[in-house]
């Protein structure tokens, strides 16, 4: 029987920007079913679309020791097909096709690149689409449904500091974009951050009413988190994995960028938009103020206020 390894990232942003060659792959060779490898973050994504046979994650050990426990696990195969985004030792398991991640480049988007590691010439967009039933177990979060119900989702964190808007913008912003004659009039404002990142995103969640804020930092998993964000109306955040699942869901999304490539991470889409700093690269977290004076923030708010205003007006036309 024919089968294909398919391995992907531990981090949540890389593994979702690969969902676009896996549902491919899982649409043109439907006959053949597919073992995904990632880590333990991304596992809940992958569980998720229908098409997998199984999901085996992957604990990072010493001396890259953890993949021979992967192979041991997978048995002996011959696979019709591996497809490894790491160029981990799993790409030397026995098979008829083999693509193999050896690098990309600092000018091309993932979702082209992940294309064309397995010889498609055109951009392979991430892609999660949750079910209803996995929609409608996210209302113990969201409450009852309400039809034509607004949604500002803000995810203020990110796995490094220095990619980090400050919290009191995120918090100015949601009561900005909600207020009355905002574009998000008297919508409610979900909060997204992971365990440990409380310290960024709950003084947002702590400083909106009780009857407007949805509290889901550390509540969620990542799947959990998709089709929440499926269900909002916009989502504002950093560079992180939660923007990645905001595009793969298919909701206008607005990243913010300082350090990192935009031109390789950037929200991929005409849905989307891409904020830098300025001059690009320099970090978005607030600079430090001195005894002379306060130094203008890299990412200054009214500019982002006004560029979310612009790109919603838009595209909702």
């Amino acid at each position: 029987m024919k089968r294909t390894l398919f391995v992907a990232s531990n981090r949540l942003g890389d593994a979702v920007l690969t969902t676009g060659v896996l549902h491919y792959l899982l649409e043109t060779e439907p006959d053949i079913p597919i073992t995904v490898i990632c880590g333990e973050i991304p596992k809940s994504i992958f569980e998720a679309i229908p098409g997998v046979d199984r999901v085996i994650s992957v604990k990072k050990r010493r001396f890259s020791l953890h993949w021979p426990e992967v192979a041991i696990a997978l048995g002996p195969v011959f696979w019709h097909r591996i497809v490894d985004f790491r160029g981990s030792l799993l790409g030397f398991l026995p098979a008829r096709h083999r693509h193999i991640w050896r690098g990309g480049q600092d000018d091309l988007h993932k979702v082209i690149a992940n294309a064309q590691l397995i010889g498609h010439d055109r951009p392979l967009p991430s892609r999660i689409s949750p079910t209803q039933e996995e929609r409608d177990a996210t209302r113990k979060w969201l409450g009852p449904s309400e039809a034509q119900e607004q949604i500002l989702a803000l995810a203020p964190t990110a796995n490094f500091y220095q990619k980090q808007w400050h919290f009191e913008n995120y918090l100015r912003l949601a009561k900005e974009l909600t207020a009355k004659g905002g574009i998000l009039e008297g919508a409610r404002v979900a909060v997204f951050g992971a365990p440990g990142e409380e310290a960024q995103a709950m003084p947002v969640v702590e400083a909106l009413p009780v009857d407007q804020v949805i509290d889901l930092v550390g509540k969620t998993t990542p799947m959990e988190a998709a089709a929440v964000l499926s269900q909002c109306t916009l989502f504002v955040g950093n560079d992180s994995g939660l923007m990645h699942t905001a595009i793969a869901v298919g909701i206008p999304t607005v990243a913010l960028f300082g350090i990192g490539k935009p031109a390789v991470y950037g929200p991929w889409g005409e849905k989307s938009l891409c904020l830098k700093s300025t001059p690009p690269g320099t970090p978005i977290t607030r600079p430090a103020e001195t005894s002379d004076a306060i130094q203008e923030e890299p990412l200054p708010f009214e500019y982002v206020l006004e560029e979310i205003d612009a790109f919603y007006r838009r595209i909702s036309k």
